[in-house]
């Protein structure tokens, strides 16, 4: 049989090909003897199974044609049979190794006689936990320009079952393809990021179009497709930036004066993707060090090295960093008036980029107010003269100056009328020149929509009318097209959800106050207030200061903000679907299940019927060691890294803050007392760990863990890593967190609640 697939290796042939006229005509048998049609068979096999009994029969003269898989393969049926093969062997060189790697294919190993059978509970359950199991996929994707796999529903549903199983994830490519796409990395990156990022899972299809409904609706039932966009999107992002910071990082190895330019312009590309998904360290990192090189080389006043100080400053200013910001924008506005004078573009450009950081200044004084006003009116009236009144740039900055304007320390009706004109163009001219999705469009109409908000505060003393409903409705089109187009994640998106709940606590508190003068911290989230008054929280004195915080503040207010996010119920159980996604509550389920921790689960002994171990992404796990800004802070803190969560998803089990919250402080000191037990069993008898005193036992606390369920990361100092350094000052060892509910106890020992 291996003969015969030999024989169609030599011709132009596909796999849908492969499977009709190859796979099926020799996988049926009657008296265990071949037959030509299915109708007489009595068995009917997959390929591997008849590989199989192959191997057991030449076991002795050659290699096993079929074994355990070590990665599972997603691709399209319409590829060409060798193009196929050279992608895998060329993924497989990179590796450098020696050992022989066995690849889950589909057409060989699921039964191709039945396949159309199985329902689709056979294929989210089986199918994905095999996905799960064999632990890594890779995705054959070819042309690069325009990805076939991407427009396949069976492939999309395959990489879903990566994200549900945390497999890793990796791309394939022939050779010759592989060549080309690194070339365009560096001549056409803009092109490739939009070659990958052609995910519409909706428009995806099948060979059967019955196929297709069946995973279509399973899609509508669970994730839904915009979620399930908005994952592919980032697992393809992540992929892409591996790739990048890899090829960087050879060219680095290999630099020479011939290939500077183009290893300046992949920095560059790689800094800008990595600020484009939130990553803002791994940004900064690669911007500084940009700048640094070409500065060094081309001297302060080159185009480069303008260019690259502008993106620093960009970068910094989305960090949050705004002194430092503030340094570098004003360095770059005066280097580009000094060499390309008043009117450039870019010059303006640096103009509208300190009046937007001015603009973020609090407190907003008026004398910040009016020098930013005074950049604001000269970048808009620049733009509009160089080039021109309709330009998106120049739209994009007068809806800015708009939403700065309704800020004003001072405000007045007049300036609120100049701000909605502003408002009116911008929203207008945007929409017809880039349509209502573009991100430009979706800033200005979140602007327009949070000035109205202003302006019925000062106008009116409430938030109440047809103009705060037009607001609010106009707040959550740009919510559901930010989701849609940049991911829940993304800050742009975040920040529309944040305003979103803003308005709805400051509704709810005025409602209950029956006025118009309570204090407007009242009407704040939790993340906000914590993010006013705190940096880390890695000490007992910090947590006893948050927590009194909190409840000096109202408990509630965590409650609303994780109920809002999606990641409650109105029961106060933490949610376990996938939209939201909450890793840790549908480990505690089942729902997602790690094979190895599995395993591990054995060394929690009694322990094991109230607490469950996880590990990391397995990406995650790879790079512990690793120093590159794109990692740090999200590799695991250690070669040996484990996640040890409550079997409990009640609302005080979602943070370290809700502890007792209910129930009480000794209630909640006897669990992490309880917890500190299970964790040091586990150390214990895990095997490869370094005993409890050598090891840490960390908590975070909520917002700065991005996961609403109670863990504790379990950290091995022996072989800790980069991200171990980065990732301190957020976490609280769990005998801090101990002392503070014994204090608790002590001084409150009758009801023995906060």
């Amino acid at each position: 049989m291996w003969t015969v697939l030999q024989w169609y290796m030599t011709r132009d042939a596909f796999i849908g090909g492969l499977c009709f006229k190859i796979i099926k005509p020799t996988t049926m048998f009657k008296g265990g003897k071949p037959c030509i049609s299915a109708e007489e068979a009595d068995e009917l096999l997959s390929y591997a199974e008849v590989g199989f009994q192959q191997d057991l029969k030449d076991r002795r003269k050659q290699p096993a044609f079929i074994a355990m898989a070590h990665h599972f393969v997603s691709h399209a049926w319409r590829y060409n049979y060798n193009n196929f093969l050279d992608a895998l062997a060329t993924w497989d060189a990179q590796k450098g190794s020696d050992v022989t790697t066995y690849f889950w294919v589909d057409a060989f190993v699921v039964n191709q006689h039945i396949a159309d059978t199985y329902p689709m509970e056979w294929w989210s359950t089986r199918f994905a936990q095999a996905v799960g199991d064999v632990g890594s996929t890779i995705l054959v994707s070819m042309p690069w320009e325009d990805p076939a796999p991407l427009k396949r529903v069976w492939v999309i549903w395959e990489i879903f079952c990566v994200h549900q199983t945390g497999a890793r994830f990796d791309i394939a490519m022939p050779k010759k393809e592989l060549d080309g796409f690194r070339a365009a990395l560096i001549t056409s990156f803009t092109k490739v990021q939009t070659a990958l990022s052609k995910v519409d899972v909706e428009l995806s299809s099948a060979f059967h179009k019955s196929h297709q409904d069946m995973v279509h609706d399973e899609i509508r039932r669970t994730i839904g497709f915009t979620k399930l966009n908005e994952m592919v999107q980032l697992r393809m992002t992540r992929w892409l930036i591996g790739m990048a910071t890899r090829e960087l990082q050879s060219m680095k190895e290999h630099a020479s004066e011939a290939n500077w330019k183009d290893r300046m312009g992949l920095q560059d590309n790689l800094a800008r993707m990595l600020r484009e998904s939130g990553n803002f360290s791994g940004a900064e990192f690669y911007f500084k060090e940009l700048l640094k090189e070409v500065e060094d080389k081309q001297g302060k006043e080159d185009a480069m090295t303008m260019s690259a100080l502008n993106q620093l400053a960009v970068t910094l200013q989305k960090a949050n960093h705004i002194d430092e910001a503030m340094e570098r924008h004003r360095d770059c506005l005066q280097r580009r008036r000094q060499v390309l004078g008043e009117n450039h573009e870019e010059t303006l450009q640096s103009v509208s980029n300190l009046a937007v950081l001015l603009s973020l200044r609090r407190p907003l004084t008026v004398e910040i107010f009016d020098e930013a006003r005074s950049l604001y009116s000269l970048a808009v009236k620049g733009r509009e003269a160089t080039i021109g009144a309709k330009d998106p740039r120049t739209l994009y900055t007068q809806s800015n100056f708009a939403r700065f304007l309704s800020e004003a320390p001072e405000p007045s009706t007049q300036l609120f009328e100049e701000s909605e004109q502003l408002h009116a163009r911008a929203v207008e001219n945007l929409t017809a020149a880039l349509q209502q999705g573009h991100p430009l469009t979706l800033a200005s109409l979140h602007n327009q929509a949070c000035s109205w908000i202003d302006r019925c505060l000062f106008e009116e003393g409430s938030l109440k009318g047809p103009r705060v409903d037009k607001a609010v409705e106009q707040l959550r089109l740009v919510h559901k097209l930010r989701i849609e187009k940049l991911g829940k994640e993304h800050p742009d998106t975040q920040q529309t959800e944040k305003k979103i709940s803003e308005i709805s606590h400051l509704q709810k508190q005025m409602e209950k106050e029956g006025g118009n003068n309570a204090n407007m911290e009242a009407f704040a989230t939790w993340q906000d207030l914590f993010k006013a008054h705190f940096e880390e929280v890695s000490t007992a004195e910090q947590f006893k200061q948050v927590r009194s915080y909190m409840f000096d503040t109202g408990a509630d207010l965590v409650f609303d903000d994780l109920l809002h996010a999606g990641f409650l119920d109105e029961d106060g159980m933490l949610t376990t679907g996938m939209q939201p996604y909450n890793f840790m509550a549908r480990i505690i389920t089942g729902d997602t299940v790690q094979r190895k921790c599995q395993i591990e689960q054995e060394y929690l002994g009694a322990h094991s019927s109230r607490f469950i171990i996880a590990h990391n992404k397995p990406e995650s796990e790879d790079m512990w060691s690793s120093s590159d800004p794109s990692w740090l802070g999200k590799a695991s803190m250690s070669k040996n890294h484990r996640f040890l969560a409550f079997k409990d998803l009640r609302w005080e089990f979602c943070n370290i803050l809700a502890i007792g919250i209910d129930s009480g402080s000794a209630h909640g000191l006897a669990k992490l007392q309880e917890m500190k037990n299970a964790a040091t069993h586990w150390v214990k008898h895990a095997p490869g760990w370094s005993p409890p005193d050598k090891t840490a036992f960390l908590l975070a606390v909520w917002p700065l863990t991005g996961v609403p369920c109670l863990h504790l990361h379990i950290v091995d100092l022996a072989c800790s890593g980069p991200s171990y350094e980065r990732l301190r000052r957020k976490l609280l060892p769990l005998d801090d967190a101990i002392r503070v509910l014994e204090e608790e106890v002590k001084e409150r020992p009758r009801d023995a609640r906060p």
